[in-house]
């Protein structure tokens, strides 16, 4: 029987290959090393640039295939940091004032659901009475609107814009720092998402004609699905402006948040993250992450539009469980990571032990 270090093996050659990199870069390549706020800010600026370099130039087909790529992944990312390393679902209270609501929420009963998970959270969480009230209020009311409205569709398709920058904020918010260079992406972030939503700069022609399997229509049909009853000016820059932002979301809880969570300050070889991951979230669970993924990229040979609706109807209660672990933060008035042992030095904000070799 293979053993987990045998399965590991490939991944050797990814620290081999960043350890190169690392050595040619020298001098440069040792505060990206050292410090985590530096290498946290470089990789989200990054993210943030390479978003809007597939905005410009294949906003559709990153629209087509980016979730049926990356979904899966930043779901299972999803759920091991908001739930399973808080130690979330071993609270039979949250288990089943928030849990079964998302459940039943991915199953396809949508908002109501979602926003019965989000009173949950108000309802048995602890903190303060004043802080539960203002959010059982605000759910109430949105619960109100919707249901006076007699649809929630139009709720729905704000918060599938929003919950893009909602992810942004989860990171923003992960634990405090010592510098402010995490601000160099978030300004980065909100200038671009500006330049695309005011038109300033645009898709090129052949990123709005291409599509997989598509007979030119890809973009009309992004633009009634994201941005119904808009101009066709508006509604292109809001199809461009999801883009853009869904790139970056996806970065969020592949990277960002990966590297803001771990307790060590300085970068975990590829074999300790697998090794972690099979630990926090169980073989069973990843076996199956792993079957679903890839049965949507096999239905995507068929059929890529009807996989990415089959996509998005599995991964509905993943903005729902965003926007429940930021109402458990604001109730209990804390984040879930304190800020890193750093030392202040010439050489900038260094881990304990780093710090005291460069003295």
């Amino acid at each position: 029987m293979l053993g987990v270090e045998t399965l590991l093996l490939p991944v050797s050659f990814l620290d081999w290959l960043r350890a190169r990199l690392f050595s040619l870069l020298g001098p440069l390549g040792q505060p990206i090393v050292r410090r985590p706020e530096l290498r946290v800010a470089l990789r989200g600026s990054v993210a943030v640039l390479l978003a809007l370099t597939g905005t410009i130039l294949l906003p559709l087909w990153i629209l087509a295939l980016g979730p049926l790529i990356l979904g899966v992944p930043h779901l299972l990312s999803d759920a091991r940091y908001l739930v399973v390393r808080p130690g979330h679902q071993r609270s039979p209270r949250l288990v089943l004032a928030v849990g079964i609501p998302l459940v039943i929420c991915g199953l396809g009963v949508g908002m109501p659901a979602g926003l019965a998970a989000l009173a949950g959270v108000f309802l048995v969480s602890d903190g303060a009475l004043w802080r539960r009230c203002i959010g059982l209020s605000l759910v109430g009311a949105l619960a109100l609107w919707g249901y006076a409205a007699h649809s929630f569709y139009p709720h729905e398709l704000w918060l599938a814009h929003l919950h893009n920058p909602i992810g942004v904020l989860i990171w923003f918010l992960w634990r405090p720092r010592h510098e402010r260079l995490h601000l160099i992406p978030l300004l980065l972030y909100v200038a671009c998402a500006t330049v695309i939503g005011l038109g300033v700069v645009h898709a090129l022609p052949f990123g709005l004609s291409a599509a997989p399997h598509s007979d030119g229509s890809a973009l009309e049909f992004f633009r009634d699905t994201l941005a119904p009853e808009f101009s066709e000016t508006w509604g292109t820059r809001l199809v461009l402006l999801y883009c853009y932002a869904q790139m970056v979301h996806y970065s969020v809880w592949l990277q960002l948040v990966p590297e803001e969570d771990r307790p060590r300050p300085t970068p975990r070889s590829f074999r300790e993250s697998l090794r972690v991951l099979f630990a926090d979230l169980s073989w069973p669970l990843l076996l199956l992450a792993m079957l679903i993924a890839l049965s949507l990229l096999l239905f995507a040979l068929r059929d890529v539009w009807a996989a990415r609706t089959a996509y998005f109807r599995l991964a509905t209660f993943h903005g729902y469980l965003e926007l429940c672990a930021l109402g458990l933060w604001f109730v209990k008035g804390q984040r879930p990571q304190k800020a890193r042992r750093l030392v202040e030095t010439a050489q900038g904000f260094l881990p304990v032990s780093a710090a005291a070799a460069h003295r």
